[in-house]
């Protein structure tokens, strides 16, 4: 069948066509840009084996095309990004077309950034910046293609203007929470209690209303707050519930791909694997067994899944240290 010619439109493009052309794919209908950066030249009108476009919240991409070469070029997907998750779509329309949504969690992003980089000069964040603001940061980075010594001012300039000034003490921020099957949970928000801008950490309180706690079998009561503690880049968000007369009733470190700072959001994708200390007792890995699936179903690399189970045993550890 050889090599599969794929079509990439979107924000990913330059990084995409990099991956992907190391991979042995061919690269067919290159924007100009594309064609002037790759050195690539157009011949004829080749046919399109695969396509791949920005989803609406340009998170990722949907791959879509024929049933084996779709699927080798997801195969060089995962196997280029870490925390990289798919979910296969068999099209109603034609069994013969496969589509995957494909999300580009905080490592992804950042291996797609540095490919980019090989071709381009790239900032750090280029691809998480392009969903924020991207007309203004591809204004931004035509100067630092010109003038490659402005690269380290731009990049904390852009961060700061896109998502810092966004996150300070008293301001509302909101949780997004994606699960790999695809859905994704906002959970209650809150205002932000404490904020370090040079470690990139912050604590939210958060009101809680109603229901149980995860993993603890404990009820909610009225007056009960959560204190959660995120820092960008971490692969788990800690929560930690009190009642309304600032009792500690337990802990939950919810595990996931490294924390992703957005201007008034946070945003990762939940590993389903989860640690709980309840008050006066021992941490807990729960939820254990709803990863295995997650690997079966193509939803995440094996890879990915052990180091989910790594992060949960190290907190264990380290929140009773004495086993």
């Amino acid at each position: 069948m050889g090599r599969p010619k794929v079509k990439i439109r979107g924000i990913y493009t330059t990084g995409l066509t990099k991956l992907l052309l190391d991979s042995q794919c061919s690269i067919v209908y290159p924007s100009r840009q594309v064609s002037s950066r790759f050195g690539i030249k157009g011949s004829g009108s080749p046919t399109v084996d695969v396509s791949i476009m920005d989803r609406s919240d340009r998170q990722g991409v949907f791959l879509e095309g024929n049933l084996e070469q779709t699927a080798e070029v997801m195969e060089a997907l995962r196997n280029a990004l870490f925390d990289v998750v798919s979910r296969k779509i068999t099209s109603p329309d034609n069994k013969d077309t496969t589509i995957y949504d494909v999300e580009f969690p905080f490592l992804s992003k950042a291996s797609l950034d540095r490919m980019r980089g090989e071709v381009v000069p790239t900032m750090e964040g280029h691809h998480r910046f392009r969903i924020i603001a991207s007309e203004y940061v591809d204004l931004v980075e035509s100067e630092v293609e010109k003038y490659p010594f402005k690269m380290g001012k731009m990049e904390g300039a852009i961060k700061k203007m896109l998502i810092l000034d966004f996150l300070e003490r008293g301001k509302g921020l909101k949780i997004e929470q994606v699960k790999p099957e695809g859905s994704f949970i906002q959970l209650k928000g809150g205002e932000i209690i404490s904020l370090s801008r040079d470690k990139k950490e912050m604590l939210i309180r958060r009101a809680l209303k109603g229901g149980r706690y995860d993993g603890l079998g404990l009820i909610i009561e009225k007056g009960d707050y959560a204190i959660t503690h995120v820092r960008e880049g971490d692969w788990s968000v800690k929560h930690s519930y009190y009642s309304g007369k600032e009792c500690l009733k337990g802990e939950y470190w919810n595990i996931n791909t490294p924390v992703e700072f957005y201007p008034e959001k946070i945003r990762y994708v939940d590993l389903h694997v989860d640690v709980v200390l309840k008050g006066g007792g021992r941490p807990k890995i729960i939820d254990k067994d709803q990863l295995e699936p997650l690997v079966e179903k193509g939803y995440i690399k094996r890879r990915l899944a052990l180091k989910a189970l790594q992060v949960a045993e190290n907190l264990m550890l380290s929140s009773h240290p004495d086993g």
